[in-house]
């Protein structure tokens, strides 16, 4: 089978969140079971382009850097509130109400890849998540002790070993 690459804009947590969302993590893990993401690759999508082949063509990186690059937005809070699931396959973290200005900043993204020419998976609705785990195995959806991120900059990421690949990076306007 040939290696494949995912190629993703996403929300990266500074230290301090990541290793709260590592601990809530760790929680759900113990009480949910499956297999736990390491904390070097806990995010929150923005927006998922496409799994590619290895190595990802320079044209289709080069479409979404320019994607990411054409956005110019405020930064905004979120309140990371939610432990839920898709399905029996993902168990997350999220928000239990989406801020607007991560609204915009998807929306702004899907459009601007679509005019730069970048691959982009058309989806039903944004759930803004941080993926805790694979095959949960008793997953049950529930509040969580809110953790508070101040959005600041996004970035666009490959799929790696280890961490993720952090491809380019775009600041947030100050409120």
């Amino acid at each position: 089978m040939p290696a494949t690459r995912n190629l993703f804009f996403a929300l990266s947590p500074d230290p301090a969140l990541r290793t709260a969302l590592a601990s809530h993590a760790r929680r759900l893990h113990d009480a949910w079971g499956g297999r736990m993401t390491a904390p070097a690759k806990l995010h929150m999508t923005l927006l998922f382009l496409d799994t590619l082949p290895a190595p990802i063509e320079q044209s289709i990186v080069y479409a979404a850097l320019t994607a990411g690059a054409s956005i110019a937005l405020p930064g905004f809070d979120l309140v990371v509130d939610r432990a839920d699931r898709f399905g029996k396959r993902v168990g997350w973290l999220g928000c239990s109400h989406v801020p607007q200005g991560l609204q915009t900043l998807h929306d702004r993204l899907v459009d601007a890849c679509f005019a730069a020419g970048a691959p982009v998976r058309r989806e039903n609705h944004y759930t803004p998540h941080i993926t805790t785990s694979r095959e949960p195995r008793t997953p049950s959806p529930h509040a969580i002790d809110p953790l508070h991120w101040r959005v600041d900059h996004f970035e666009l990421m490959a799929s790696a070993e280890g961490a993720y690949e952090v491809l380019g990076t775009w600041p947030l306007q100050p409120a």
